[in-house]
């Protein structure tokens, strides 16, 4: 009898030693299944990698062809056209090219010298190029600054095209803009890698350039060898309008050579 109890109490040792493992497995497996799932759902952010990318600056023009206003000083019945300025050509001289770009904590100044001759209307911008530190810069200023010169083969911008007038016919017209101007524009939220260069190009609004310019100022103006030449000695009442336009015709495209574009400060259609 007293053998028989001793092996029972053996056997119930035995199955609660099973139940017990059994139990530890259990457990073991569902703090595997539950801190496994943590980690895999909550990936730790990447850090931006420390260094430096190139960043250039341009200028280009758009909006070449604009219509402009009729004007009420001709009758709709005489119109064989839409008045419009075309531009075709166009060459700028640029004193200085200033980049200031600001993070959270500080601000970065970037300046370029004597970029001359650039074609306007080049399919790529000529650029000038420097270096900036990776980081997320919650506003990238851009100026271009145009200084006036006795030099006219450095005249700081000049743009060619076509007047066509509301009665079809077509004149040439130049604008010489020789004095000091400053075109301001900006960027907003630009994350910086050092994966690919950052392209800086200040597009200057053709279109913003001639607003307020009407179909009646141009038919009257006085023309040189067949010539409109608009400038601060010919056509000056015309030349003042476009002046005051010029320093507020620009807004910047950012973009980085990885295709990641950052757009402009008005949104505007970059034709």
């Amino acid at each position: 009898m007293h053998l028989l109890i001793i092996k029972k109490h053996k056997i119930m040792e035995s199955v609660n030693k099973s139940i017990k493992l059994k139990r530890s497995i259990i457990l073991l497996i569902l703090a595997v299944a539950v801190f496994g799932c943590k980690k895999g759902s909550s990936p730790a952010p990447t850090p931006l990698t420390p260094g430096v990318s190139k960043v250039s600056f341009g200028v280009k023009a758009v909006n070449s062809t604009t219509p402009i206003a009729l004007n009420s000083a001709f009758s709709t019945s005489a119109v064989a056209a839409t008045p419009a300025i075309q531009f075709t050509a166009g060459i700028a001289n640029i004193s200085k090219f200033k980049l200031e770009a600001k993070t959270a904590t500080r601000s970065v100044e970037i300046e370029t010298k004597n970029l001359m001759n650039i074609d306007l209307f080049a399919i790529t911008p000529a650029v000038v190029s420097a270096t900036l530190d990776t980081g997320t810069y919650k506003e990238i200023e851009v100026r271009v600054e145009l200084a006036q010169t006795a030099d006219t083969s450095a005249i700081p911008l000049t743009l060619k095209g076509t007047f066509t007038a509301p009665d079809g016919s077509a004149t040439p017209i130049e604008l010489i803009v020789n004095q000091n101007l400053t075109i301001k524009a900006e960027a907003k939220n630009v994350v910086l890698h050092n994966t690919g260069d950052l392209s800086t190009i200040v597009m200057l609004h053709l279109d913003k350039i001639i607003a307020g310019i009407t179909a009646s100022d141009l038919a009257g103006a006085t023309k040189t060898g067949g010539v409109i030449i608009i400038s601060s000695a010919s056509n000056a009442a015309i030349f003042n309008k476009i002046s005051f336009n010029v320093e507020n015709c620009g807004d910047t495209q950012v973009e980085q050579e990885n295709g990641n574009d950052h757009g402009g400060n008005d949104g505007s259609n970059h034709n």
